[in-house]
């Protein structure tokens, strides 16, 4: 099976975020490449594995040490993910832990952050996606905010 993709991005633990043309999105983990395919054992260092980059017209990836990989295998080594549940649970985890960090209940944080401890609640299992602004409500008690960066 053969799709161009459109972006390449390294996401953390070494791992690829793939979009491909056709707007399906696939997590690639580095020791799928190194155990499959012979000779890419160097992408076993983590400062190289983020140098991927979009290579030949999306018909590939290539590394700052000159190795490539074609889209139709990084295709086959890739597992389709929902980008936006991925970085959804990235985000949460994220809340959980400073709330933690901070040594506050969810009751103690909701009261901080002005809304009912049933908020709270929702927001760290999931349950419903928080509005903008309940988020920054509750993030700033923490001493957190959002902002647009890269994957990775």
């Amino acid at each position: 099976m053969f799709k161009k993709i459109a972006s390449v991005q390294p996401f953390a633990e070494n791992n690829l975020v793939l979009w491909f043309v056709d707007g399906e999105t696939r997590l690639v983990d580095a020791l799928e490449i190194i155990k499959n395919h012979e000779g890419y054992e160097a992408l076993d260092d983590p400062e190289l594995f983020r140098s991927a980059r979009l290579a030949a017209e999306g018909y590939g990836v290539s590394w700052d040490n000159g190795l490539d990989m074609g889209c139709k295998e990084l295709y086959e080594c890739g597992t389709q993910i929902n980008v936006v549940d991925l970085e959804g649970q990235r985000l949460i985890s994220g809340v959980v832990e400073a709330r933690h960090e901070k040594g506050l209940s969810q009751a103690k944080l909701a009261s901080a952050a002005g809304v009912k401890q049933p908020v709270v609640a929702r927001l760290e299992t999931g349950v419903n996606s928080p509005r903008l602004d309940t988020l920054l409500k509750v993030l700033t008690p923490l001493g957190k905010t959002l902002k647009v960066v890269d994957l990775g």
